[in-house]
């Protein structure tokens, strides 16, 4: 008995030996060709593998390599440690689950059709190393995850979503609109939602940290006390959110962010966000507090500045105070994005001093003006087409709007009123000036300009018309106005001097200048007139035979008139403005030693019909001078008409004959001054 004990002891411990012997040298990849086949065909998995390890005295460990599942999932390495394999029940536990260099492409992925018995799946700890995922426009990198207590399948449905928890890093997560890397990340999936405890990573060159929740059904990712630092923010264009989601932030947190754009660029960013909840198709909800160190918004540069944001997704409302220009300015915004339109609600600037660029244009196609006030204001014209410089500028606006292209009041309080220390026009300075004006609903009534210009007095008052034809209405008065000034502003053919009064009362239409009427008087003295040798062509003139009416030609008077130069002591150009002809009545000009009286009419679209007469100390007309046509382009008629004893006066006006002109009949004197210079 014991010698059969003793052999079958010995068979058994044979028989072991010669199985483990056996199971050793096993090659499970002869049963993979069959065995996938087999899987493939019932399951549609479209599995393959390119080695399998797998010992049946351990069936509950497989180690795979080289895996791929259709078009949409492969690993280099994939090794599955079962805990429960039970087939009868449906339940299926696996213990571990590592995935070494992954790739997965959820666009690509499809449903896995699985067999009854395997309806429950547990997964207790599915590790990741160097896992690549990609979704939609979405891009992730080098994961290496922990996930575990995760049950993917119940019940025969597929839950990717089901409760887990997660852990580990992401090398990199990128999107068209986002990049960020170094991602460690900790928490869980709970009710459909992943919820972050904690994510740190690299983002746009700076740090973020902060707790998240992504809600994929509801299609919301929220940002619980997030914080970024140093990020630089660079968009080609404005960022959109994708459709139908929802980003929230809560208590967040910036410190030195700079943004890039081709519309806004900003540096030094700090501030806290209360709250903020953005969709897709309109501005974020919002409210916070920033301080930058710049910001420039297409041609607007603010420098040091401190704001308050107040958003919903019709209104956009900015605080914002600082400096700018080298001057400070308080405002208080609020832009309405689907209007295209800006409300400035209060706008105080002080000491700005502003430049003007050539291709400066105003990118906001409705402003309201409620209120803006400019103190000690500077502005300098760098466009050729437009030499201006303004010093102490004071300006204030109530109640305008600007839209398409046209000025329009907000209210019967709509209103302008400003005041300059200086403006300089090219050469043309006007000082000390003040102006107040009004705005109603077709007009801009301007009830008073006076500024020092021309080293004179200027006053205007008068309207104009906002919309076409533009009817106009003007007061003018100018006293002391220097001419040499004006010689030097209109870089005229020849240099003038001297002292003009101006008075005018016109009312007409823009660019019809027949429609002008009213009155209109010019009061000169002391004037000198390169090259308009007056004196002289009328002597020429009278000692002349001119008997009957004469053709000249212009072009040779003219050229006698350039041989000496003119002075006038007075000249007074007055008479009433009808249909845009100015007509002369009562008007002479006294040179050094000729009373030249002026009637007939100028008319302001470029033509004339004048008849000029030079005047004896009898206030009667020697010489008859007819101009007509075009000023450019005249005709000159001369006469010498006889004159009866006693003459008829041609001109009884407040212009007196000249001290030095020659006493009793002008011809006559004129000629015997030539026969005794012979």
């Amino acid at each position: 008995m014991k010698k059969l004990a003793k052999y079958l002891l010995v068979s058994v411990l044979v028989l072991l030996l010669a199985g483990w012997l056996l199971l050793s040298v096993f090659d499970a990849n002869q049963l993979k060709k069959p065995v996938l086949g087999w899987l493939n065909e019932h399951t549609e998995l479209d599995l393959t593998i390119g080695r399998l390890e797998f010992n049946p005295l351990h069936p509950y460990t497989l180690l795979a390599e080289d895996v791929q599942l259709g078009n949409w999932f492969s690993a280099r390495q994939l090794y599955l440690q079962l805990a429960t394999l039970s087939p009868l029940s449906g339940q299926t536990r696996i213990a571990t689950l590592d995935l070494i260099d992954g790739k997965l492409q959820l666009d690509n992925a499809t449903e896995l059709a699985l067999p009854d018995n395997l309806a429950n799946i547990t997964i207790d700890e599915l590790n990741t190393k160097n896992l690549s995922l990609t979704w939609n426009d979405w891009e992730v990198g080098g994961a290496d995850l922990a996930l575990s207590q995760w049950q993917p399948r119940r019940q025969g449905e597929w839950q990717w979503w089901s409760d887990l928890k997660v852990s580990g890093q992401l090398r990199q997560l990128s999107h068209p609109a986002l990049d960020m890397a170094q991602i460690n990340l900790a928490g869980h999936i709970s009710q459909r939602q992943l919820m972050l405890e904690r994510m740190q990573s690299r983002l746009f060159g700076g740090l973020f940290d902060s707790a998240l929740t992504l809600n994929l059904p509801t299609r919301e990712l929220t940002l619980n006390a997030p914080q970024f630092s140093h990020n630089k923010l660079q968009f080609e264009q404005l960022p959109r959110l994708a459709q139908n989601w929802t980003l929230l932030l809560n208590r967040a947190h910036i410190k030195d962010v700079s943004i890039t754009s081709p519309t806004l660029t900003a540096n030094g960013i700090d501030g806290d966000i209360r709250y903020l909840e953005w969709q897709d198709g309109g501005l974020p909800e919002a409210r916070g507090t920033w301080k930058a160190e710049e910001a420039v918004l297409d041609w607007l540069r603010l420098d040091n500045h401190q704001g308050q944001l107040l958003s919903s997704r019709e209104q956009l409302g900015l605080n914002v105070r600082g400096r700018a220009y080298q001057g400070t300015f308080d405002s208080e915004l609020s832009w309405y994005p689907q209007q295209g339109r800006l409300d400035i609600d209060d706008l105080q600037l002080q000491g700005n001093k502003l430049n003007w660029q050539p291709d400066l244009y105003w990118p906001v196609p409705d402003v309201r003006i409620h209120k803006l006030n400019l103190n000690q204001g500077e502005l300098l014209s760098l466009d050729p087409r437009l030499p201006l410089s303004l010093l102490g500028g004071e300006l204030f606006i109530a109640d305008l709007a600007w839209s398409a292209a046209q000025w329009r009041p907000l209210s019967e309080q709509a209103r302008l009123e400003g005041s300059w220390n200086e403006v300089a026009f090219d050469s043309l300075i006007a000082r000390h000036g003040h102006f107040n004006a009004r705005l109603d609903d077709t007009r801009l009534l301007l009830d008073k300009l006076s500024t020092d210009a021309l080293d004179g007095r200027i006053n205007l008052d008068g309207s104009l018309g906002l919309y076409p034809p533009h009817q106009g209405k003007i007061r003018l008065e100018g006293k002391e106005l220097e001419l040499r000034r004006l010689s030097h502003w209109l870089q005229a053919e020849r240099d003038f001097s001297g002292q003009l009064d101006i008075s005018a009362d016109l009312a007409g239409t823009l660019r019809q200048p027949a429609s002008w009427e009213g009155s209109l008087t010019l009061d000169g003295r002391d004037i000198f007139i390169e090259k308009l040798g007056l004196d002289d062509w009328l002597k020429h003139r009278l000692g002349e035979d001119y008997r009957h009416p004469t053709r000249v030609a212009p072009l040779l008077a003219a050229l006698d008139l350039e041989q000496s130069d003119g002075f006038i002591y007075r000249a007074e150009l007055k008479g009433a403005v009808k249909q845009g002809r100015w007509q002369l009545d009562g008007s002479a000009i006294q040179s050094v030693r000729h009373l030249l009286a002026i009637r007939g009419t100028l008319d302001f679209a470029g033509r004339w019909l004048l008849e000029l007469g030079t005047i004896n100390d009898q206030g009667c007309r020697e010489l008859a001078i007819r101009l007509e046509d075009t000023w450019r382009a005249p005709r000159l008629r001369l006469h010498q008409p006889e004159l009866n004893t006693p003459c008829q006066p041609w001109y009884r006006g407040p212009v007196p004959y000249p001290a030095a002109g020659l006493p009793g009949r002008l011809t006559e004197a004129v000629r015997k001054l030539e026969q005794q210079a012979r």
